[in-house]
């Protein structure tokens, strides 16, 4: 059984109030089309679920195309910045965003932002990482129970 949306949404919730940022979105992997998904959001549109982009736009797709973080001061000036139609994230200056594995296989992404610029240091990449390990092992284990 898939998890819901409002299961997801929650997650991010949660993760957005314990980073103290603005956004905080998950998109999820499709490996074979080398794209991603915006599965759950807090902070933008709730018309940006289903948006999809490949590997090759945005800063997003640079995290799951180069396996690393990406971060960005100010978002818009960034050569490889990507607008998401209907998400309202034109409001948003600054981005971090990791990828997550299981099995050694990405997953997704997972992106915080903020409405003020913020330089993302390696102690914010640290947390993210942390917390994104623990959403990881959450969505598994749900996963699991639901058979």
């Amino acid at each position: 059984m898939p998890l819901s949306r409002q299961t997801l949404r929650t997650h991010v919730s949660g993760l957005r109030a314990e980073l103290g940022v603005d956004v905080c979105t998950l998109y999820l992997a499709d490996p074979a089309e080398r794209s991603l998904e915006i599965v759950a959001t807090d902070g933008l549109s709730d018309g940006a679920i289903g948006a999809r982009l490949s590997y090759d736009q945005g800063l997003t797709g640079k995290v799951a195309r180069t396996d690393g973080p990406v971060a960005a001061r100010d978002i818009q000036r960034h050569p490889e910045y990507f607008h998401i139609e209907g998400s309202d994230e034109e409001q948003h200056k600054s981005y971090l965003g990791i990828p997550l594995h299981h099995d050694g296989a990405l997953l997704g992404v997972l992106v915080v932002q903020t409405r003020e610029k913020k330089t993302f240091f390696a102690r914010d990449i640290k947390a993210l990482y942390s917390v994104g390990r623990t959403l990881v092992d959450e969505l598994t284990e749900t996963l699991k129970q639901a058979g």
